[in-house]
């Protein structure tokens, strides 16, 4: 690089050199693309895609010769994002080869990336030494008139509605599994609530069967024992025995 070139690279901002370098490389004149490539790429440079890769500023320079020779069009440049150290570039081809007559054309959106390092360290000078282009498959679908109609009213329609059907389907099993599981919780808390009503019912019962059971001992001492019909011999028998069931019941208490 000259020390004129030099000079400009650091008067111009990052954002209008990075802009410069772009324009400059994608477009068809030969020279402000061979001086692109000379200047800001490193010699040894790599260029890849979907299709294929290379090395080297010379061989870069034989794949955009072969892409211009193929094409009547420049392609439009649409956004451009660069972070200091890698630009994304957001373009739209025009693929028109010049073979075919002119009304030919499919335009097929793509994405390139720049890689750049410092020519030396700390040196504050960037170059490139990696280019990545990219072509999304639906971009390349949309640029086909007959695949794209196809695409947008036939596939993309009829998998919307299946995924839309399967939606439903699961949809309903889970509210189904939903209201499952709050019946399942509702039985469980009646069964709860029957079990302790059951248990403070027989605690009930316990307790009247044996406050009518001691109603009854002291019924039958009050006749029997209290006026006199029973001999001292059962009378201290019968004593000792329900002496025995009161204590019993006490400790069953």
């Amino acid at each position: 690089m000259s020390d004129i070139d030099t000079e400009v690279q650091l008067e111009q901002s990052p954002s209008s050199l990075i802009s410069s370098i772009i324009e400059d490389l994608f477009s068809y004149n030969s020279l402000r693309r061979k001086r692109v490539l000379e200047y800001y790429f490193f010699q040894d440079a790599a260029l890849t895609s979907p299709v294929m890769s290379t090395e080297g500023v010379l061989n870069i320079q034989y794949v955009y010769t072969v892409w211009q020779a193929l094409n009547r069009e420049e392609p439009k440049i649409t956004n451009v994002v660069f972070d200091g150290n890698t630009a994304v570039i957001h373009l739209v081809h025009t693929l028109s080869p010049r073979i075919f007559p002119s009304f030919i054309r499919l335009q097929v959106p793509a994405i390139t990336t720049l890689h750049f390092r410092e020519t030396e360290q700390d040196s504050g000078l960037l170059k490139i030494f990696k280019q990545e282009d990219s072509w999304t498959l639906e971009g390349l679908i949309q640029s086909m008139p007959l695949i794209s109609f196809w695409y947008n009213h036939v596939l993309r329609v009829l998998m919307g509605k299946l995924v839309t059907a399967t939606g439903d389907l699961l949809d309903a099993a889970f509210q189904h599994a939903h209201k499952m599981s709050l019946r399942g919780r509702e039985i469980q808390r009646l069964g709860r609530d029957l079990a302790i009503e059951n248990m403070e019912k027989l605690e009930e019962y316990r307790t009247n069967l044996h406050e009518n059971y001691l109603e009854g001992i002291r019924g039958w001492r009050e006749t029997y024992i209290d006026d006199g019909e029973i001999d001292p011999e059962q009378l201290h028998s019968a004593k000792e025995q329900g002496n025995l069931i009161e204590g019993m019941m006490v400790l069953n208490e």
